[in-house]
């Protein structure tokens, strides 16, 4: 008899800790689904990195970016990095970010490659013209989820043509006039401003954004570096570098 009770309480036990699990998968599946009806996630996070004073905008190693404007010049540059380049102070914030990332992603993530831009003021004729990106715009690659952190290079007030964003951005609507890239016509933009080092990691993909457009005469300096998703294959798995590093 007791050997038929204690097999009895075992199977109320298992019975017990099934529905509970039963119940808890439930409601991760009710949130999850909650997520992903949820177009996008809106991610802007400041920060601030100590890089040294020897790591700025190389202009020997820039190449032209964007599009040619009617006078037969580009007003922007960039070069890549490789994860070797970075400067140890840049990784550790992505480091300090891996735990916000994951939470993003819902687990692992890749790590593309690092770029450093500059951006100079364009004649008043041509800023209507989507040249860099200047215009606003979703960065939408495979889908909407990714991410960018950027660091100033230079001291970026107004007059340097600072990124900018909409702060007050929906998580669910898409934005016509970001998603056609057909224009300047939204309000309510926030510019990235700040003093060199200052940083923030932005859903590129979630959030309508446009490269601002320095006074003629200035230039803006940016680094910036993207996550995806792991199911994209874009870029290199985040555990291997951040553990190399």
């Amino acid at each position: 008899m007791v050997k038929l009770y204690g097999g009895y309480s075992d199977v109320k036990g298992v019975y017990r800790y099934s529905k509970a699990r039963i119940v808890e998968i439930y409601h991760r599946l009710c949130h999850a689904y909650g997520i992903f009806k949820m177009r996008f996630i809106i991610l802007t996070i400041p920060s601030h990195v100590d890089i040294s004073d020897d790591f700025r905008f190389a202009e020997k190693n820039a190449v032209n970016r964007g599009r040619v404007a009617p006078d037969g010049k580009y007003y922007s540059s960039f070069y890549e990095l490789e994860w070797k380049e970075i400067p140890d102070e840049i990784k550790r914030k992505i480091k300090e970010f891996d735990s916000v990332l994951r939470l993003y992603f819902g687990g692992d993530y890749l790590i593309h490659t690092a770029n450093v831009w500059r951006n100079i003021g364009l004649p008043e004729n041509y800023r209507t013209l989507d040249i860099y990106s200047q215009v606003w715009h979703y960065d939408h690659v495979v889908d909407y989820r990714n991410v960018q952190l950027f660091v100033l290079l230079t001291d970026t007030t107004d007059l340097h043509g600072p990124f900018e964003f909409i702060e007050n951005s929906s998580e669910t609507e898409l934005s016509k006039v970001a998603e056609e890239r057909n224009g300047l016509g939204l309000t309510g933009g926030r510019k990235f401003t700040g003093i060199r080092g200052d940083a923030m990691l932005f859903s590129t993909g979630a959030i309508p954004h446009r490269a601002g457009i320095p006074m003629f005469g200035n230039h803006r300096d940016i680094f910036s570096i993207a996550f995806f998703p792991k199911y994209t294959g874009i870029g290199i798995d985040a555990k291997s570098l951040l553990g190399s590093s």
